[in-house]
């Protein structure tokens, strides 16, 4: 039912799981969650995490073998981390798009400072046929503490993806609080569940999708968890989501 296009899924390459056991476990808790599809989005992060694209591709191979009685259709992508040579690394085929598309790419900031050259860089990018998904902008503080600190980008056109963590109030209040404003603005298109493990930040959807269908509707609850989640998958555009609070004018 639902689409995850954010998770790190593959054990041993990142921060996330750490083992093939746990790989199973993540993907069983995400079918109980009603998740059909998932984009297994590992970090590529130079200075932290330099995955190469083949490298990854040969342990995802592994995890679709390993996961295929479990009936998820499974995908690959990456989560990068934002530098000023996205550009020139996206044209080397250092970064992994999210899908077979290759249509739209997962870009992580770094989580202190919003720095120079963002807007820039993400359109040098889109130039080049790729579309960068700003990933939960919510939970760094400079935006949790102003959401409006991504007007540039939000303005531009550039999708967000907020965490199902976030809205649920998992993270607390201050992050749920500026997840909604990113949705009221309409900048945020999807929600992803950015699971890392299976006992803390498990592939989580259902409860936030109903903290978002009882504030915003169900349209746009299945717009951000089904429809737009399924199109990234797909490489379509994305559809806008209006989330608007009962008896409040947009």
């Amino acid at each position: 039912m639902y689409t995850d296009v954010h998770c790190h899924l593959l054990p041993g390459v990142d921060d996330g799981v750490k083992s093939w056991a746990e790989a199973l476990e993540c993907l069983q808790i995400a079918k109980a969650e009603k998740i059909s599809r998932i984009a297994v989005t590992a970090h590529i992060w130079p200075d932290r995490y330099p995955n190469e694209p083949a490298d990854l591709k040969e342990i995802f191979d592994e995890l679709k073998e390993r996961a295929a009685p479990l009936g998820i259709e499974l995908h690959l992508g990456s989560e990068v981390y934002f530098q000023l040579d996205l550009p020139e690394l996206h044209q080397a085929g250092k970064l992994l798009p999210v899908g077979e598309s290759g249509r739209f790419l997962l870009v992580e900031l770094p989580l202190t400072l919003y720095p120079p050259g963002v807007a820039q860089t993400l359109y040098a990018l889109r130039i080049q046929g790729v579309e960068p998904i700003l990933v939960h902008p919510e939970r760094y503080p400079y935006v949790t503490r102003d959401p409006f600190r991504l007007e540039e980008l939000g303005h531009a056109g550039v999708p967000f993806q907020v965490t199902t963590h976030s809205v649920a109030g998992y993270f607390g209040a201050a992050i749920q609080r500026a997840s909604f404003a990113l949705l009221e603005k309409g900048w945020a298109k999807l929600l992803a569940s950015d699971a890392h493990s299976s006992k803390g930040r498990v592939p989580m959807f259902r409860q936030a999708v109903r903290m978002v269908a009882n504030r915003y509707g169900k349209e746009a609850a299945r717009r951000l968890c089904v429809e737009n989640p399924r199109r990234l998958i797909a490489g379509e555009p994305l559809l806008p989501v209006q989330c608007t609070r009962p008896g409040r004018r947009r």
